[in-house]
């Protein structure tokens, strides 16, 4: 677990994300985006997961594998790996230099401050594609007071938990920081300070505020270490943590229709849910809808609140993990576009894996790059880096297990749903079709992207006819198989 808190602190300053990016060279007067014709591949879900097949509801886990992973999941979302516990929250507050908060604060600062930078491709442009000048970096770690980071304990009064969907920030900041758009990955919609996106519901931490009392550092389930806004969440005390623990481990529901609106008892709107956001179920009598809890402040501490949700729009933990379960799932989420960070709520590709696997109890941490390390250190890998695009093609349609299989590149995940007719070669071929959401593919050799910027089936080909310059995503310097099964 340690080890995935020290990746995802980092994560401020390193990009492990979907944008696999070369931010060296500058376009030479080229045009940076083009976009990806889609028209070859059908995007009916119903096409790739046909309700006729015969274990269209076959369980693809044994109930008690599934168990085993809804328990650790439960761990990480509010219990022993959680920003509840006292042990998972020493680890990152006793760090030392250079893995102490205040080293890495000061580091991201220095990242994202234009002080000293002269290279076009080091600064940091606002939306108003103008240099930030050093005063604004100055503002935000005045702001910060970073100081109040060192010799950090633990105090029990600074749990809390997410009362709306937050934005991640790396400072305490809403303002946008992209480097020039004339590099290729870069500029909109790559906002350097968008981190993910919290979910309402979820346990945190607050490590301290700004000077203002506008932000608070937060621990969060993933080991992220991020700035929040403080007005969207609340400190939970004893009592409200025993009441929330004991309800999600008799009945957890995960929400299973994306922009599902949260209504209380008196009408009023409290939030909008996302497929990936989870609340405890209590016993009702109402067979139509699920009551769930829901924490909302009152004189600055979080209380509990129960609303309806239609059961269409929720489901009890874990699901069954069935084709049928993954297509439900996969209809309120494909189509959707691309978010950086979640940036608008959408995915971007490690977030489109996490939130598709948590109604099935199934937990990933966020990032593309801690996501591999934790199935590598829980499940098991196959590394095919050493091997040719057509070997490593051949050995994920021969080896792969269709939606228990991820596949990690540079920067990248995806997963592998199993092997169809090829459809540029219908007679005489297969392929392998992937579920995934991606900003766009590299041109080889080229400072470009050929945008496709949403959640798709795409199949992993060697090549592509309507794209016949970008690169295959089998042909990355990186391919690793992972398996969600031992």
């Amino acid at each position: 677990m340690q080890k995935y808190i020290i990746l995802s602190i980092l994560a401020s300053c390193l990009l492990m994300s979907c944008n696999s990016i070369n931010n060296k060279n500058l376009s030479q007067g080229k045009e940076v985006l083009t976009l990806f014709p889609l028209e070859k591949y059908d995007q009916n879900v119903s096409t790739w997961l046909n309700p006729d097949d015969p274990n269209y509801n076959t369980p693809l886990l044994n109930a008690d594998t599934q168990q085993k992973y809804f328990e650790l999941f439960y761990e990480h979302n509010c219990g022993k790996l959680s920003p509840w516990d006292q042990n998972f929250v020493n680890i990152v507050l006793h760090k030392t230099s250079p893995e102490d908060i205040v080293s890495i604060q000061e580091e991201i600062i220095s990242k994202y401050s234009n002080r000293g930078k002269k290279a076009e491709n080091d600064i940091g442009y606002a939306e108003n594609y103008r240099p930030y000048s050093p005063a604004w970096a100055d503002q935000i770690t005045y702001n910060m007071n970073i100081a109040q980071f060192a010799n950090l304990d633990y105090n029990p009064n600074n749990r809390g938990i997410a009362i709306d969907n937050l934005y991640a920030r790396a400072l305490p900041t809403n303002d946008v920081h992209f480097y020039s758009n004339k590099i290729a990955g870069q500029g909109y919609p790559f906002d350097n300070l968008q981190e993910t996106a919290i979910w309402a519901g979820t346990p945190l931490y607050v490590v301290g505020t700004t000077m203002d009392k506008s932000w608070s550092l937060v621990i969060t389930p993933s080991s992220f270490i991020t700035w929040v806004e403080s007005k969207g969440i609340a400190r939970t005390s004893s009592k409200f943590i025993d009441s929330w623990r004991k309800a999600a481990k008799l009945k957890l529901g995960a929400i299973t229709q994306t922009n599902t609106n949260i209504i209380d008892l008196n009408g009023r709107s409290l939030f909008t849910a996302y497929i990936g956001s989870v609340f405890p179920i209590v016993d009702s009598k109402d067979t139509s809808n699920k009551k769930l809890m829901i924490p909302v402040v009152e004189n600055n501490q979080a209380i509990i609140k129960h609303v309806s949700v239609p059961n269409e729009n929720v489901k009890a933990m874990p699901l069954d993990f069935t084709r049928h379960n993954m297509a439900n799932l996969m209809s309120s989420l494909i189509g959707r576009p691309y978010g950086w960070g979640n940036m608008y709520f959408y995915n971007d590709c490690s977030a489109e894996l996490k939130n598709l696997f948590t109604p099935f109890g199934i937990w990933l941490p966020r990032n593309s790059g801690a996501q591999a390390e934790f199935i590598k250190e829980n499940f098991y890998a196959v590394d095919m880096s050493a091997a040719t695009s057509l070997e490593r093609l051949s050995y994920l349609m021969k080896n792969g297990k269709p939606f228990l299989t991820i596949i990690h590149i540079e920067g990248h995940v995806f997963l592998y749903i199993g092997n169809y007719p090829n459809v540029h070669n219908k007679e005489s071929t297969l392929m392998a079709m992937t579920y995934q959401n991606i900003w766009g593919l590299r041109p080889k050799n080229e400072n470009s992207r050929i945008v496709i910027g949403g959640s798709l089936f795409l199949p992993l080909l060697l090549g592509y006819p309507e794209a016949p310059k970008a690169q295959s995503l089998a042909d990355k310097k990186r391919f690793e198989i992972l398996y969600l099964t031992n």
